[in-house]
């Protein structure tokens, strides 16, 4: 009677191929989760960009009109690009300030969209 005390050659490559196959699902969800961060964190900055400016907007009454006004701001070590603009209601007593927020200049759509409101008492 024959005592083996291991793996034959045929377990051992069935039990590397398992684990293969396991750790490529693993790393497939972490890489979508690094991903999915990294969106969220674009996201959140570009959120403080359009914060800042509708602020700044407000604060020091900077004209805003009809078409786009632009403009960069850096945060967290990285270049956004913004524009703003004014939409009028019939009334005149309420402007909505919309500031829209991208990464890339040439981006189509913008990574953040806020829109704030500002009161004309005449």
């Amino acid at each position: 009677m024959c005592n083996n005390k291991g793996f034959t050659l045929f377990e051992l490559m069935v039990s590397l191929a398992i684990f293969a196959f396991s750790a490529i699902g693993v790393m497939k969800v972490i890489s979508e989760k690094l991903v999915l961060a990294k969106n969220l964190e674009n996201r959140m900055v570009s959120s403080w960009v359009a914060e800042n400016i509708l602020s700044e907007i407000k604060i020091m009454r900077i004209a805003q009109t009809d078409n786009w006004l632009k403009g960069q701001e850096f945060m967290m070590d990285k270049l956004w690009y913004w524009q703003s603009k004014e939409i009028k209601y019939q009334e005149d007593t309420i402007i909505t300030i919309i500031v829209e927020v991208r990464e890339r200049e040439d981006k189509i759509k913008p990574d953040f969209i806020l829109a704030g409101y500002r009161v004309i008492n005449k």
